[in-house]
């Protein structure tokens, strides 16, 4: 043993730091193999370990210092030439710990001296940090922080040795825990910036992301281990076990159920129950919480049907009128039980409406933005620092203000950490909820594969900070009297006459909504979990993960401006795509659309080229307007083609009329002028069929007729085909060899690049039809003008260059003959 090393072991023998306590926590690491060290390996990496170890002890030791000692351990060569073997396969024979032990061996005669000198000491840092962390008993730490400066050492990737450019040379360093703590923390946070920015850019190369990403887990994985070696742990807290046959259904938007367990006596919104007398948390005749109460039974979805096609839940969403009042406790009877009356404009809960939608900051119903903020910096303080009653109070208000989950749910007994909501890690929590989209493989498709779809999940998850979690599941529950105590005391605190507990509950909601840059309501529906007939744009649409989190913690960030709410815990999350199973990407839908108008040309006779025009026609209509395909879509005289408009009512079986302005751009005008002379040129060519003949010219003078109709053969008695509209099945059934879809798809797919091409949301709603009840285009509070949609009409034009429609054109039939073949198309039209 050399003179430094016994030094070294004198002064550590009594903190229990010594070469025979090393050698057998040495002979732990990484060894599942139960390799057998040669004691001058396990005595060569007890010396460097005990001679960086005593470095730290003495912070003004120079780093040459250190250096020296370790290479007088390796110039005695203490592994053996036939184990010097520098190989992936060779290497991987031995524990780690060994193998930085051979690399630095070997280094000697491999690198000059200044940079063996920098490397050599990072890796006796690595080495020792692997011994303390084993006296942690934290294996995966250990083998972090091995396997990576492994990696930096054995590899010749720029990805896996960017780490020596970045690391100090001798000189810089000081030998203390706080130093090298805050060296790798600022490589960190630099990778972090780096992989962050070229994850904003959408247009960068796949593989640079791929090695930022790398290299964000390299320095990521050594920062940890460092910090869990060497800066103090809080203890895992003890968390309560769940009461057993707690019963808690998971989140589910489609359900429209109440989010309370099972067995719990909440009141039920649906219209024949009857209400609760426990009113406890509720304000009355609020419409602010009465407002997600809804009947679905009342003004049911009437949607057509079709042969093989299913209606969706996501279609029966879009076709569903909310009661424009809607009641949590009704004030009378006579009310309950009369649809007629539950319509009526009340004058005051109109204005209340009103007020909500316009985002008036005259509605008491709600706070004000510093209002909220002030609220949150109570709440946050008052969670860490009031007594244990009173803390909790705060805590699962705060949690409430967070998440927007109800506060009578979470003071349920066993609600908070339920696994059906919550999911809860050492290092991560957040609750999980679904938009209960409708699964694809119900309808396997035999044209589409799963890579042709925009999104591939339906799971909404909102991170939380883990020390709430962890304080509101280690204690216990206040009663009703202490909570409402800490809520009158609260609100008389803050100078806030409004506060209730129905204003923390929607506190998320109005600040993603009002106050939170680049966000809007669309986007709080999904975070808050808006109930599905309320909020069916969330089932219309494509958005990712990432974005997601990125607005909720922008919301996060407006709420706690008056607090220092630590918001760490919202760390980049793994992206994925979210929101409607039915929307196509726009290459996919390019291919189609190719693939139909070739399928066109390809018409063996007069006929059949003109259903397959139609066709083609339909679906060109439908993808650059996103109306509802229904039968007998666009009359001719609701379109303007000169002045480039469509009035339509496309829920046209709705007793409820719903018309709305669609604008039309120029390659659609072109489709439809084309469309219309095309017919115009089959009636001349087929003059003999008089009732033809009649529909087209009512289609040319404008009159109530469809302008998109098939041709199909009546009766054999009846001599002479006829025109139809088109129905959605029609268009299925005809083109389901290349698109083996429901075309309702086009209307997801229509909103999805609206909102890709950003398009505001009430331009959205508005063109779309998914305002709020009455506040449609042409009602009386509406907030959009007809300018304002009409240059909507731009959008659809990129869309259409981008499917390739803009250089397509409909072609006559080039051998026409007189009607009297049936074909398969003109068949089916007849069924």
């Amino acid at each position: 043993m050399t003179e430094n090393a016994e030094n070294a072991e004198n002064n550590h023998e009594e903190r229990g730091l010594n070469l025979k306590t090393l050698t057998e926590i040495i002979k732990e690491i990484d060894n599942d193999q139960n390799f057998i060290y040669p004691e001058a390996v396990s005595t060569a990496i007890s010396e460097i370990t005990l001679a960086v170890h005593n470095s730290y002890s003495q912070p003004d030791d120079n780093p040459q210092n250190l250096i020296r000692l370790i290479l007088q351990v390796l110039q005695r060569r203490p592994v053996p030439q036939l184990s010097m073997t520098i190989s992936r396969s060779e290497l991987a024979k031995k524990p780690l710990i060994m193998q930085l032990l051979i690399l630095m061996q070997h280094s000697i005669n491999e690198y000059q001296h200044d940079y063996l000198q920098k490397r050599l000491i990072w890796l006796a840092i690595a080495m020792h940090t692997s011994v303390i962390l084993m006296q942690h008993s934290t294996k995966q730490h250990t083998k972090n922080i091995l396997m990576q400066f492994k990696q930096a050492q054995f590899s010749r990737s720029s990805r896996r040795t960017w780490v020596w450019r970045e690391l100090p040379d001798l000189p810089q360093m000081t030998m203390s825990v706080e130093s090298i703590l805050t060296i790798f923390t600022v490589l960190l946070e630099q990778q972090k910036s780096a992989y962050e920015l070229l994850n904003d850019q959408q247009a960068t190369h796949a593989e640079e992301k791929k090695v930022a990403k790398d290299k964000l887990s390299q320095i990521e994985k050594i920062t940890t281990a460092y910090q869990h070696a060497h800066v103090p742990q809080k203890p895992k807290p003890k968390r309560k076990k769940l009461p057993k046959n707690i019963k808690v259904k998971a989140i589910n938007l489609a359900d429209n159920t109440s989010r309370l367990p099972l067995d719990s006596t909440a009141t039920s919104h649906n219209w024949n129950t009857t209400p609760s007398n426990d009113a406890w948390g509720n304000t009355h005749d609020d419409i602010e919480h009465s407002a997600i109460a809804i009947d679905l039974a009342f003004l049911d979805a009437n949607t057509e049907s079709y042969e093989d096609l299913t209606t969706s839940f996501e279609e029966r969403i879009d076709h569903h009128e909310a009661p424009y009042v809607s009641y949590g406790e009704y004030p009378d009877p006579l009310i309950k039980y009369s649809i007629p009356l539950q319509t009526i404009d009340l004058s005051l809960q109109q204005n209340y409406m009103s007020q909500r939608n316009l985002a008036l900051n005259s509605n008491t119903r709600l706070l004000s933005l510093a209002g909220y903020q002030a609220l949150f910096a109570t709440l946050n303080q008052d969670a860490s620092t009031l007594p244990e009653t009173h803390k909790t109070c705060a805590g699962i208000l705060l949690l409430s203000m967070i998440t927007g989950l109800p506060i009578k749910s979470l003071l349920t007994l066993g609600y908070i950490g339920h696994p059906s909501i919550f999911s809860i890690h050492d290092k991560r929590a957040y609750i999980h909820h679904s938009l209960g989209i409708t699964k694809r493989s119900a309808y396997a498709s035999q044209t589409l594969v799963e890579e042709d779809y925009e999104n591939h999940s339906d799971t909404i998850k909102v991170p939380l900070p883990l020390w709430l979690i962890d304080d509101l599941l280690a204690c216990e529950l206040p009663l009703k009297e202490d909570f409402t105590a800490y809520l009158a005391l609260l609100g008389s605190s803050l100078g806030l006459p409004y506060l209730s507990i129905n204003r923390i509950e929607t506190a998320l909601h109005v600040v993603l909504s009002r106050y939170t840059p680049d966000c809007h309501e669309h986007i709080a529906d999904i975070i808050c979990r808006t109930p599905a007939p309320h909020a069916p744009a969330m089932y219309y649409s494509s958005h990712t993960s990432e974005m997601i989190i990125a607005h909720y913690k922008s919301a996060l960030s407006v709420l706690s401006h008056l607090s220092s709410f630590d918001l760490t815990y919202i760390s980049p999350w793994h992206k994925y795509t979210v929101g409607s199973g039915f929307a196509l990407k726009i290459e996919s839908v390019h291919k189609i659309m190719n693939e139909m108008k070739a399928w066109t040309d390809q018409s063996s006779n007069d006929e059949e080229h003109f259903n397959r025009t139609s066709i083609f026609v339909w679906f060109v209509f439908c993808l650059l307007t996103g109306v509802r395909p229904n039968n007998g879509l666009g009359r001719m005289y609701d379109i303007d083609l000169d002045m480039g408009w469509l009035l339509i009512n496309d829920k046209p079986v709705k007793k409820v009329k719903s018309d709305r302005l669609i604008p039309l751009c120029p390659t659609l005008i072109r489709h439809l002028t084309d469309y219309r002379a095309y017919l115009i040129n089959y009636q001349a060519k087929h003059q003999g069929h008089h009732d033809i003949s009649a529909i087209i010219d009512n289609i040319r003078l404008g009159n109530d007729e469809a302008l998109l109709k098939l041709l199909y053969e009546r009766a054999p008695s009846v001599n002479a085909p006829t025109l139809k509209d088109i129905k959605r099945g029609d268009a299925y059934h005809m083109t389901k060899h290349i698109i083996d879809a429901n075309p309702y798809s086009t209307r997801h797919f229509v909103r999805t690049q609206l909102e890709n091409l950003g398009v505001s949301l009430s331009l959205i709603n508005t063109v779309i039809g998914h305002e709020k009840a009455r506040q449609e285009v042409l009602g009386r509070f509406s907030s959009s003008s007809k300018a304002d949609i009409k240059r909507v009409a731009s959008v659809f034009e990129k869309i259409a260059a981008q499917l390739g429609l803009s250089d397509i054109t409909i072609n006559h039939y080039p051998n026409s003959n007189h009607v009297g073949t049936s074909t398969a198309e003109v068949d089916h039209a007849n069924k």
